[in-house]
């Protein structure tokens, strides 16, 4: 794994789990800091190693921040790739102001502004909502065949005693 493959699975496991800003920040600062190890002679290689399964980073990230992972937060898509023109060093180049759509054109880059919201479905609050609307939708199906019901069975033996006296008349 190289640095950009690092970067865009971290990109990809945090956006939409944590908000932009997170993602700009860590996105950052495993840049900033694999370019430092990098500086000090290190290989980038050794420096991937060390780091690991950028999966895992950031379910740590996630799992430091109040109401991640909850598919509440936008997609972060500020991110342009290395080696890619509009970085000297072919690194991380958004700031999140948006100032990366120039840029755009020049080298390929990920979108900015990007208003897709996530909502994950799967949570147990979502669960207990649909549970909640299916009993409501039954209570409300009993309660209007309860109505018909009740406005019926008091006229039943009249209807019934007029079907008896029509089935008497035409038989004769």
């Amino acid at each position: 794994m190289n640095k950009t493959e690092f970067l865009q699975g971290l990109q990809s496991a945090l956006s939409g789990n944590v908000p932009p800003e997170t993602v700009r920040e860590n996105l950052r600062y495993y840049s900033d800091y694999i370019r430092s190890e990098v500086q000090k002679g290190r290989s980038e290689r050794d420096v991937m190693e060390e780091l690991g399964d950028p999966r895992l980073i950031a379910r740590t990230i996630m799992d430091a921040t109040p109401g991640a992972g909850e598919g509440m937060f936008e997609e972060y898509r500020s991110f342009i790739p290395f080696g890619s023109a509009g970085t000297a060093d072919g690194g991380y180049a958004g700031d999140g102001t948006g100032s990366e759509e120039s840029q755009g054109q020049q080298g390929n880059i990920f979108t900015g502004n990007s208003s897709v919201h996530y909502y994950d479905l799967n949570k147990w609050y979502w669960k207990l909502g649909a549970v909640l609307v299916a009993i409501l939708v039954v209570t409300l199906i009993i309660t209007i065949v309860g109505g018909i019901l009740s406005i019926l069975i008091p006229i039943l033996p009249i209807i019934f005693l007029v079907m008896l006296v029509m089935w008497f008349v035409k038989g004769r």
